[in-house]
């Protein structure tokens, strides 16, 4: 598994925007059909939500192949 680590200078970012910034997806639209096929988790948790609020210190899994950490 590839491991990602991303820095962010706000409270929260959208688990979509995370997924495209990161460059695991090119785009909103396949981020967002990847969350509702439910191959993206947070914390363990499948997410279910698209715009779900990914806090600093929460890691995303997409996958299986990537492992993305979010500091702050």
């Amino acid at each position: 598994m590839k491991k990602i680590t991303i820095e962010i200078d706000t409270e929260f970012i959208p688990a979509v925007a995370l997924l495209k910034l990161t460059g695991v997806v090119e785009s909103g639209g396949q981020a967002s059909y990847e969350i509702e096929q439910g191959h993206v988790t947070m914390d363990g948790v499948i997410l279910k939500e698209k715009r779900k609020k990914v806090r600093p210190g929460s890691t995303v899994v997409f996958n299986h192949e990537y492992e993305i950490y979010v500091t702050g």
